[in-house]
């Protein structure tokens, strides 16, 4: 099937899969931000280290969720 044989439900069902994406997106960022405060605000080093450790890997998936939502969001268009 090519992009001009999609419905209109599938292109719609493709723009609600990137409107996910872009939530998890922000919840992604949103808890590495949290991380990040736990780790300034950490008493114990080793804590420190973990909470910033959790924050690269959100950062991460951010990222990813991020890329797959503007992936998502060019196929809807087509």
């Amino acid at each position: 099937m090519t992009d001009r044989d999609k419905s209109v439900g599938e292109r719609l069902g493709e723009a609600a899969d990137a409107v996910k994406s872009k939530v998890n997106e922000g919840a992604d960022r949103a808890r590495a931000e949290g991380h990040d405060f736990n780790a300034e605000t950490a008493d114990n080093p080793v804590d420190r280290v973990v909470e910033k450790g959790k924050a690269v890997v959100d950062r991460a998936k951010a990222g990813l969720h991020g890329a797959n939502a503007d992936r998502q969001a060019r196929d809807a268009g087509e």
